[in-house]
C-alpha cells in the first residue's frame, strides 16, 4: 500500500544533526539543493494505493539508491551504514535513533518499482531542475560511449547448452533416475551447435511426458526457451543473455554493454541510450538529440568523436540546422552500403558484421568522381560458425566480404566546415565527456554492472548519471551564487 507519510518525526535528539554533520557536508548541500519531492508522485502508480501492508515512503527508499550509487555500496553495506551513519540517515530523513530497513526491500524496490519510463523521468527532473535554476545556458551537446562489463562471462552457444543439458540430467537422476533409460545418446565434444541443438530436442521431447517433479521441470522450461527459435545461437552469456561482445581496438573485447551519453557544455548528462556490447555509436545520435531536446535543451551544435560523421548524421543534422562537430573518417562517412547492418567500429579502426566480429583487413581503389571503394574481408572460418550463416554469408562462399562506396562530395560540406577555425577550437571541448565517462566509472561503479539484462544496466547508468548530474548542479549553483 503506497504510504507518503514523512518518515521523519518529532525525536529528542534531532537536534544531533546540526551537532554532526558540517554546514559544508556534500550531503547536507544536496538535501538543501535539490527538490526531492518529485519522487512521490512518480513512483505513485508503482505501488497499490489502497490494500496491503503499508510500504516504505517511496521518497526514502528512492534516496537510498541514490545512495548505493553515489558511493558505490553493495545493499548489505549500504544498510549497515544507514544504521549508524549520521550524514545517511539525515539525507533519507530519518531520525537518529530510527531503525534502518532490511536489504531485500532494495532489491523489491528496484525489480517493481521502477520501470523505464521512470528511470527517463529521473534524467528529466534533473534537467528541469537545473533549467529552473538557470544553470543551462548551453546550446550544444558533447556525445559519446562508454562500456561495462558484465557480471557473467562469455560462452559459446554450444558451452551453454551443453551445461544447461547436463545440469538437467543431472537433476533426473536425483529426482527420477529411471527416466535415464530413455536419455538419447549424448553427442561427442566436438559436436558443433546444430547437433547440440538436435540432441536437446531429443532429450526435452523424453522428458516433456515424464517430469512430475517441480525443480526439474523448471529446468526442462529453461531449455526449451532457449531452444525456442534457435535462440541459443544468439546469446553469449547464461547468467546474462542479453551481453554481447564488443570492441574497444582492433586488439581487445569487452563482454557488456554500451551506455551512449549526450551532455551539455555545462556537464549535466541530457541524454542516455543502453545498448549490447556490439551496438555501433553511430546509429544512437538521432535519439540522445531527441531526449536532449525532450529533457529542455537548446540543440544547434553537436560535439562527438569520428564515429558519430556518418553520412546519415550529417544529413540528419543538416536537416536539422545543426552543427557536427565531428571529424571526418574516409570509412565513417559512407555514402552507400549494400548492408546497413555492417557498420563501422571506431575503436577497432575497421568494420564490424551484425554478430560483432571484425574484418580481418580493408583493400581500398579509387574511383570516378573521387569516389573511393573499401573491400572489407571477413574470416570465413568465423562466418562459417555464425548462426547468420547462409544469410550474410552464402554457404558455398568460399570468401565473406563487405564493400562501402565512399561519395567525395556528399562529406565535402563538412571537411570544409572542418577546416574553420572555429571548428577547431570547438572540437576542443569534447574532453568533458571523456572526463564525465571516468567520474562515472571510477567514482560511482559503472565499470561492471551490478545486474544482469539490459534493464539492469539501464536501472544502474540512468541512477548513476542522476547522482553526476546532482553533484554538478550543486557545484554550478554555488558557483552562480558565490
Amino acid at each position: 500500500m503506497l504510504r507518503t507519510d514523512n518518515q521523519l518525526k518529532f525525536s529528542a535528539y534531532e537536534n544531533i544533526y546540526d551537532v554532526v554533520i558540517p554546514r559544508d557536508n556534500l550531503l547536507r548541500k544536496i538535501a538543501e539543493t535539490i527538490d526531492f519531492s518529485f519522487v512521490n508522485p512518480m513512483l505513485k502508480s508503482s505501488y497499490c494505493e489502497n490494500f496491503g501492508r503499508p510500504a516504505k515512503e517511496p521518497e526514502m527508499m528512492f534516496k537510498i539508491m541514490f545512495l548505493k550509487r553515489m558511493y558505490d555500496l553493495s545493499d548489505e553495506v549500504l544498510v549497515d551504514n544507514l544504521s549508524y551513519n549520521m550524514a545517511f540517515k539525515y539525507f533519507i530523513g530519518l531520525a537518529p535513533e530510527d531503525s534502518t530497513i532490511d536489504s531485500s526491500l532494495l532489491t523489491k524496490f528496484r525489480k517493481t518499482r521502477i520501470t523505464e519510463d521512470i528511470l527517463e523521468e529521473m534524467l528529466t527532473e534533473t534537467m528541469r531542475q537545473a533549467i529552473a535554476k538557470g544553470l543551462v545556458k548551453s546550446r550544444a551537446i558533447i556525445v559519446d560511449s562508454t562500456h561495462s562489463y558484465s557480471k557473467g562471462n562469455p560462452e559459446t552457444p554450444t558451452q551453454i547448452l551443453r551445461r544447461m543439458t547436463k545440469n538437467l540430467r543431472k537433476e533426473v537422476y536425483k529426482t527420477q533416475p529411471e527416466l535415464a533409460e530413455h536419455f538419447p545418446e549424448k553427442p561427442p565434444e566436438t559436436a558443433t551447435i546444430e547437433e547440440e541443438i538436435e540432441y536437446s530436442h531429443k532429450l526435452t521431447k523424453v522428458l516433456a511426458e515424464r517430469l512430475d517433479h517441480k525443480v526439474t521441470q523448471k529446468l526442462l522450461s529453461h531449455v526449451n526457451k532457449l531452444l525456442d527459435g534457435d535462440k541459443i545461437k544468439s546469446i553469449q552469456s547464461e547468467t546474462d543473455e542479453d551481453a554481447t561482445i564488443g570492441h574497444k581496438t582492433a586488439d581487445s573485447n569487452f563482454f557488456g554493454y554500451k551506455s551512449h551519453l549526450a551532455m551539455t557544455d555545462e556537464r549535466l548528462i541530457s541524454g542516455i541510450e543502453v545498448t549490447t556490447g556490439r551496438a555501433a555509436d553511430t546509429k544512437e545520435l538521432e535519439k540522445l538529440v531527441e531526449q536532449s531536446k525532450k529533457n529542455g535543451v537548446v540543440v544547434e551544435e553537436i560535439l562527438g568523436d569520428k564515429a558519430f560523421s556518418s553520412k546519415d548524421n550529417i544529413d540528419y543534422c543538416e536537416g536539422k540546422n545543426i552543427k557536427l562537430i565531428s571529424r571526418l573518417n574516409t570509412v565513417v562517412s559512407n555514402g552507400n552500403s549494400r548492408d546497413d547492418e555492417f557498420v563501422y567500429n571506431k575503436d577497432a579502426g575497421t568494420m564490424q558484421c551484425p554478430e560483432g566480429h571484425l574484418a580481418m583487413r580493408c583493400e581500398v581503389r579509387k574511383g570516378k568522381y573521387d569516389n573511393q571503394y573499401f573491400n572489407y574481408i571477413f574470416s570465413i572460418k568465423t562466418c562459417k560458425k555464425c548462426p547468420r550463416y547462409g544469410i550474410c554469408c552464402k554457404e558455398d562462399a568460399k570468401a565473406k566480404t563487405h564493400s562501402i562506396t565512399i561519395i567525395g562530395e556528399t562529406r565535402q560540406k563538412q571537411y570544409d566546415f572542418e577546416q574553420t577555425e572555429y571548428f577547431k577550437q570547438r572540437i576542443k571541448e569534447r574532453y568533458k565527456i571523456e572526463a564525465k565517462n571516468a567520474e562515472l566509472k571510477q567514482s560511482h561503479g559503472l565499470a561492471k554492472c551490478k545486474y544482469v539484462g539490459l534493464f539492469g544496466m539501464k536501472t544502474q547508468i540512468f541512477f548513476t548519471a542522476f547522482v553526476a548530474n546532482v553533484k554538478r548542479i550543486v557545484k554550478l549553483n554555488e558557483m552562480v551564487t558565490a
